[in-house]
């Protein structure tokens, strides 16, 4: 269970509120479209979520975000990261090692997950997304699209209970479109909470619930 309780957030002390007074309940199994055109707060809530802001972007925030009764505020990004994971727009500003094998392997690592168990979830995802054959290439070699599955796959090898996909379709082939779509529907099934964000006609379709950005700011 994830709860966000009267969550407002402005960029700095003058700026409008962005988020005005939000609260949201997710459950198990829930996939979450968060829709609204650029500008509108969809990037910035995710990483609320993720409690990225304001422990690593700052801003005014207030309210309190809980996953499973525990207040993520109190929390550091490392502990988070295993519950709350957030999949980022551009794959390069997530991708940090030479090869693929190096970059599946280590948040499990740092979770110090048994060597074995490691090889194991690495080989799971690699066969999921389909992508094999990028096993021991190198990170800053690979296309957009295939940036862009490793870094959905990093956050695989993880296992967090919520998933927090910002734009995950754009710029993918329909081949990619479908893996990940598959994926999605495979987590929710799973018991997993999957936030979507992006524009209405590419998410809705998965959605049980959705977040209308527009609706959030200081106006309503």
């Amino acid at each position: 269970m994830l709860e966000l309780k009267n969550i407002s957030f402005r960029y700095n002390a003058n700026s409008p509120l962005l988020i005005n007074n939000f609260s949201f309940l997710a459950v198990k199994g829930n996939i979450i479209a968060v829709c609204g055109d650029s500008g509108t707060g969809k990037t910035t809530l995710l990483n609320i979520i993720c409690s990225v802001i304001p422990k690593i972007f700052p801003g005014v925030l207030s309210g309190t975000i809980s996953h499973n009764n525990i207040n993520i505020s109190e929390l550091s990004i490392p502990e988070v990261a295993p519950q709350i994971s957030l999949l980022m727009q551009h794959p390069d500003n997530q991708l940090f090692f030479p090869t693929v094998e190096q970059e599946l392997a280590f948040a499990p690592e740092n979770l110090k997950i048994p060597a074995k168990d490691i090889i194991k979830r690495i080989d799971d995802v690699l066969v999921k997304l389909d992508i094999e054959d990028l096993r021991h290439k190198e990170t800053a070699s690979l296309s957009f699209g295939q940036k862009k599955l490793v870094t959905l796959a990093s956050i695989l090898t993880l296992s967090p209970d919520v998933y927090l996909l910002d734009e995950p379709f754009a710029g993918l082939s329909q081949k990619n479109i479908k893996l990940i779509s598959d994926e999605i529907k495979t987590l929710a099934d799973n018991g997993k909470i999957i936030f979507l964000a992006g524009h209405s006609n590419d998410i809705i379709q998965f959605a049980n619930k959705t977040i209308e950005m527009e609706n959030l700011n200081e106006k309503h």
